[in-house]
């Protein structure tokens, strides 16, 4: 599987600057943006938390090219936020790998989520992407057979892993997508 977190950067300084209604208003584009990337990708957004947005791709709903279709609304994402000049900074990371998909909770509180390795992995490369940063796994990389040539190769000192991550992050312009 494949998973996506968005994070839009310095939410709490936007929301002083902001009355609540037009936060709230930002907000929503923000979410109807990562909505339309994540779906056009065949992709299903799973999470709202906060001003985030955590979407996967699970093989057996969209097939093997799930690396590919999350990278590609990762882009997209990204992108379409930097072509409205929106001073939503947002950051996104991506992983891949073999997790847990299905039903948890317990009766009359049930929810369909992903559990694992590569959610939380996913979520800790989203947090320490910039805005306009895509952070990607190797795993990522290899399974999507990414051109490394123009990345930057970083050490991302992640929550709750005992070695530093190594990961390659793509700056993303509004130029980047040409679905933008």
């Amino acid at each position: 599987m494949s998973l996506l977190f968005a994070d839009v950067r310095g939410s709490t300084t936007l929301a002083e600057k902001m009355s609540p209604a037009d936060f709230s208003a930002s907000l929503d584009g923000f979410f109807e943006i990562s909505f339309d990337a994540v779906d056009s990708e065949d992709g299903v957004v799973d999470h709202i938390v906060g001003d985030g947005v955590m979407a996967m791709w699970v093989p057996g709903f969209v097939g093997p090219e799930h690396p590919r279709h999350a990278l590609a609304a990762g882009r997209k994402l990204v992108s379409r936020v930097a072509n409205l000049g929106s001073s939503f900074p947002v950051g996104v990371g991506v992983h891949t790998g073999i997790g847990f998909a299905g039903v948890v909770g317990m009766p009359g509180a049930y929810d369909f989520t992903v559990l694992g390795d590569v959610p939380n992995t996913a979520a800790r490369l989203g947090s320490a992407a910039l805005g306009g940063e895509l952070a990607m796994s190797d795993a990522v990389v290899k399974a999507a057979e990414v051109d490394t040539g123009s990345l930057e190769r970083r050490c991302l000192d992640l929550k709750g892993n005992a070695d530093p991550f190594l990961a390659w992050i793509e700056r993303v312009s509004s130029r980047t997508s040409a679905e933008s």
